[in-house]
């Protein structure tokens, strides 16, 4: 992240709301990407013989149990907690952001869908639960990475070109490369 000239408090002495806004996104980033980190690890240390960070619930009514249990017996599971590991380490250390936010999106819907519908535990809907932030945070940053998507949202786009791999260094460039254009 770039340092910002951005000051906390304006002439008026007022908030600036630019840069609160900005550390509330970023805190985001950060605990979403951390609950991920430790949810994804929980479950792949006990699949190489080393205890879990915490143990794995399996739902509290039959329909969440029933969840749980079959796509652990068909292996989803395994690929769901992978992707919870890799996305959080992408959010922690903001790299492929709005990628990692992009593939996060239906693990934490099934993260919130689980928790929530089919454990009937709405009064958690306006609560601190991490199940319901987890889909909130990663609802909020997605739209605060929404220049990003746009691109992809064309209603007619042409294919692409053979020449078009070309392009693919440029992902590693920083906001300030991108055209030569300062990141706002």
């Amino acid at each position: 992240m770039a340092i910002s000239t951005h000051t906390t408090v304006g002439a008026a002495g007022k908030l600036d709301i630019w840069f609160v806004g900005r550390l509330v996104l970023t805190f985001f980033r950060i605990m979403l990407g951390a609950w991920m980190i430790v949810s994804g690890a929980s479950h792949l240390l006990s699949m190489f013989g080393y205890p879990p960070i915490f143990p794995q619930p399996y739902g509290t009514l039959h329909a969440s149990n029933v969840m749980l249990v079959s796509l652990i017996e068909v292996g989803l599971f395994d690929i769901v907690k992978t992707v919870e590991l890799v996305v959080g380490i992408c959010l922690v250390f903001n790299v492929f952001v709005p990628l990692a936010l992009a593939a996060a999106l239906p693990v934490s819907y099934m993260v919130f869908h689980n928790s929530i519908v089919l454990n009937l535990r709405y009064e958690r809907l306006f609560s601190t639960y991490m199940a319901v932030w987890c889909l909130y945070m990663n609802v909020i940053l997605v739209l605060a990475y929404l220049r990003y998507y746009l691109p992809m949202l064309k209603m007619h786009a042409p294919m692409g070109k053979v020449a078009d791999f070309k392009q693919i260094p440029a992902i590693f460039d920083t906001p300030e490369q991108e055209g030569g254009k300062r990141a706002s």
